[in-house]
C-alpha cells in the first residue's frame, strides 16, 4: 500500500469517527428541545416511570453533558488527529469515565433514591434506542 492509500484510509476512518460522534451529538441534542423528552430521561423512565421534577432536571442536564462530550470528542478527533489506533480507544475511555463517574456521583446527589444497576441501565438504553423517536 502506498503512502497516498494509507493517508486516504486513515483520513476515511477519522471521518467516520467524526461523523458518528456528530450524529450522536445531534441524536442526543435534538431531544433537548422544549417539546421533547430528553434522551436520558426517556432511558430513566423505563425503570422509573414516575421521575421526580428534580430527576427530570438532572436527566436533561446529563443529556446536555453527553451531547457536549460527543461534540468535544468529534472536535478532538478532527483537530488534534490522534493516531488512528488510539482514536476509538480514547473515545471509549472518555465515555466509560463519564458513565462510571456519573453512576458513582448520582447516589450522592439523590440520597435515598434507588437507581437501577448498570446491567439494567444498559437494557433500558437498548430498549429506548430500539424505539422510533
Amino acid at each position: 500500500m502506498g503512502l497516498f492509500e494509507s493517508f486516504a484510509t486513515v483520513t476515511s476512518w477519522r471521518a467516520v469517527s467524526v461523523l458518528v460522534l456528530a450524529w450522536l451529538a445531534f441524536f442526543f441534542g435534538r431531544t433537548l428541545r422544549t417539546d421533547r423528552v430528553p434522551m436520558i430521561e426517556r432511558i430513566a423512565r423505563v425503570s422509573d416511570p414516575a421521575l421526580t421534577p428534580g430527576l427530570c432536571r438532572y436527566t436533561r442536564r446529563l443529556t446536555a453533558v453527553w451531547c457536549a462530550y460527543f461534540v468535544i470528542a468529534a472536535l478532538v478527533v478532527a483537530i488534534v488527529q490522534p493516531p488512528l489506533a488510539w482514536t476509538s480507544t480514547l473515545i471509549w475511555i472518555g465515555a466509560l469515565l463519564l458513565f462510571v463517574g456519573e453512576h458513582g456521583l448520582r447516589p450522592h446527589i439523590f440520597p435515598g433514591h434507588r437507581f437501577p444497576g448498570v446491567v439494567q441501565q444498559l437494557r433500558d438504553t437498548l430498549h429506548v434506542w430500539r424505539q422510533r423517536p
